[in-house]
């Protein structure tokens, strides 16, 4: 059995939350097949990070920003650092992906694009058609995006896995970090819930026909095949 960290970053939508869970429990049922064993902690109500014990992690989006710098990321930025020459498998989902990003000497901030909210085409680098991570990917994988934050510049020594037009969705660092922007773990229930919401509260989408797609959690799948 494969151990699996889920650091869970903060809570969906109290609206989403009641009707589908959050995002640990999508990962997990995402899974449950692909023979792991899993720790679920939140560190955003103290929860520490016990590094040794997983053979990979998956970190979760949340409704904070990480230039907001507060005490628990910076932990978790310094719990990434002690693993980097690990080996151990990251895998960071769009807040999750920014914050590696940041721990490396990346920029995250506001997309001057707006909001990336429903479903979204994206292309996949030189580098990015390689990757196992994106392997049975179509060219152009649609895939479920609910975010204002983006990586605009990349660590030095990251490696574009994948982008489109508004802007960077996915790179790798050290060899065994790797950043989504989108959300793999999202189903077309919770996209068109986080649609509905957002754009009620006045968020513009570029798209509120958000077609079906299963290509996101084809990454899930990929990553544990890294471990």
């Amino acid at each position: 059995m494969k151990d699996v960290l889920i650091i869970d970053c903060g809570p969906s939508l109290s609206d989403v939350s009641k009707h589908y869970g959050v995002a640990p429990e999508w990962i997990m049922e995402s899974l449950k097949n692909k023979g792991c064993n899993f720790t679920w902690v939140k560190p955003y109500v103290g929860d520490k990070i016990q590094s040794n014990n997983a053979d990979a992690w998956i970190i979760t989006g949340s409704p904070c920003s990480v230039y907001n710098c507060e005490a628990w990321m910076v932990n978790l930025e310094e719990e990434m650092k002690n693993i980097q020459s690990s080996q151990i498998p990251v895998l960071g989902i769009c807040f999750g992906h920014q914050l590696i990003a940041k721990c490396f000497g990346g920029t995250v901030e506001l997309n001057p694009q707006g909001w990336e909210l429903g479903a979204y085409p994206v292309q996949f680098t030189a580098a990015g058609k390689k990757s196992q991570l994106f392997s049975g990917m179509e060219e152009n994988a649609i895939v479920y995006e609910s975010h204002q934050d983006s990586v605009t510049v990349l660590p030095e020594n990251a490696i574009e896995l994948a982008r489109n037009n508004k802007g960077n969705q996915a790179f790798m660092i050290h060899d065994n970090f790797y950043g989504v922007q989108f959300h793999p773990e999202f189903s077309w229930e919770v996209i068109k819930m986080y649609v509905f919401i957002r754009s009620a509260m006045g968020v513009k989408v570029d798209d509120p026909s958000v077609p079906e797609s299963t290509q996101g959690e084809l990454v899930l799948f990929n990553f544990i095949d890294l471990i």
